[in-house]
């Protein structure tokens, strides 16, 4: 009996730290599996991750503030106060940058966005960063697309846009996210085309070259074009 409560006292302890060092999931110790799944099920309407506040969702609004364009509940990892929680069901609101996570007793409840070190769902990966040196980047969860000389971040974001429509006032979530590179340590924000193939200045004539054989254009596919741009001037430097 005395063995028993002592390895129930260390429970919480060993989880966190098996979640710490397994931050893209997989198959728990064996000698962990039966007795700490068992204990963190019937646990699992206390954990940390389940304390937060009420979300009330956004009434009259047009559209939806959650990214991906879908308003169903994702099943991803969540890196919340340093521990990783797996199987999560939550949301991620780009509006208030923020992740919505579904309770046990079926509440949305929005977690603090300062203690979330990162989560992924999908195959997406988000990173909390905190502002660089020239104040480039602001606090808040950026998505790493590219990795390389040349990586590229975006801050997924929705503002709230206001039209009058007869005698109301419509208002509807619109897109706005904004691009990042991260080269030689310093971060320069993405705005155009132009912008970012100056600063591959090393590699200019190659890209411009390639993107008029892939026939892209920034202003139709931004997203795409700043991802082929960055893989083919990482490719270029290996």
């Amino acid at each position: 009996m005395r063995e028993l409560s002592v390895f129930l006292f260390l429970l919480p302890w060993y989880y966190a730290s098996a979640q710490s060092l397994e931050p893209t999931g997989g198959k728990l110790p064996e000698a962990y599996d039966s007795a700490a799944v068992t204990y963190f099920s019937n646990q699992s309407r206390t954990l940390a991750i389940h304390n937060g506040r009420v979300f009330y969702g956004y009434p009259g609004m047009l559209g939806h503030a959650f990214y991906p364009d879908e308003t169903t509940w994702q099943n991803g990892s969540i890196q919340y106060d340093e521990t990783w929680y797996h199987n999560v069901s939550f949301m991620y609101d780009i509006l208030k940058d923020e992740i919505v996570v579904l309770h046990p007793n079926t509440i949305p409840l929005r977690l603090f966005s300062e203690r979330v070190q990162r989560f992924s769902y999908q195959d997406k990966v988000f990173v909390r960063f905190n502002p660089d040196k020239d104040n480039i980047i602001k606090s808040g969860f950026y998505q790493r697309l590219i990795d390389g000389n040349a990586t590229i971040l975006v801050k997924r974001i929705k503002r709230i846009e206001e039209k009058i429509e007869g005698n109301q006032v419509e208002r509807r979530f619109i897109p706005a996210d904004q691009y990042y590179l991260l080269k030689d340590g310093s971060y320069h924000a993405i705005g155009k085309q132009k912008s970012l193939i100056n600063l591959l200045k090393d590699s200019r004539q190659n890209i411009s070259q390639y993107l008029k054989q892939r026939k892209l254009k920034f202003k139709t596919g931004k997203e795409e074009t700043i991802i082929a741009i960055a893989e083919f001037y990482n490719q270029s430097r290996k």
